[in-house]
């Protein structure tokens, strides 16, 4: 019987050890952190084959404004005019203004209209300046910015007044002339 008990002991012992190495590693895995998911990367999209239309209006089909030049004739102010065709995309009522900016020496050459927006209830243009604008003028030369300025904008059907700002807020003057009001238009001259 000495034989019996000893394969019998040996074999609750090797269940045992088994029991305790199976809890071991249940234990082991509930405890350790899952190795990360391998990062994938996102589907590329389809490529599309279809072609995109772009429509792009020629130079000589695109509308045409009116720029000036100022010019003394005497002690009298007067502009020679040419047709101008606005870049593509571009507002023309601020390239215009932005152009004739260019003709006056008196203006900083880094002043500019930053944007214009159009009541149309009113037909008043507001046209916003950077604040290089705001550089002291003479009477002269704040009378030919402003005189130009009224000018270009008269040349828009939809504008018959004109709001000057610099930067978004209203200004009084930019030299003599008082600008807290709208100023209408003038008639622009004929070549």
């Amino acid at each position: 019987m000495g034989k019996s008990n000893n394969r019998n002991g040996l074999a609750i012992a090797i269940i045992a050890i088994g029991t305790i190495s199976l809890a071991g590693l249940g234990i082991y895995a509930s405890n350790s952190k899952a190795s990360p998911k391998p990062i994938e990367k996102p589907p590329v999209a389809a490529q599309q084959n279809e072609p995109i239309e772009v429509e792009v209006t020629p130079d000589s089909e695109r509308e045409q404004v009116t720029g000036l030049t100022p010019k003394f004739v005497g002690e009298d102010l007067t502009f020679s005019v040419d047709k101008l065709t606005p870049p593509a995309g571009v507002d023309p009522k601020v390239w215009v203004v932005n152009e004739y900016l260019k003709t006056l020496e008196a203006v900083p050459s880094d002043a500019k209209v930053l944007n214009c927006t159009v009541d149309d209830n009113t037909r008043t243009a507001t046209v916003d300046f950077n604040s290089a604008i705001q550089s002291g003028y003479g009477t002269t030369d704040e009378m030919t910015l402003i005189n130009g300025v009224l000018t270009v904008m008269g040349q828009f059907e939809n504008v018959k007044a004109v709001k000057f700002t610099v930067e978004g807020q209203s200004i009084e003057t930019l030299g003599n002339i008082d600008l807290t009001q709208p100023q209408p238009t003038l008639q622009m001259p004929t070549k």
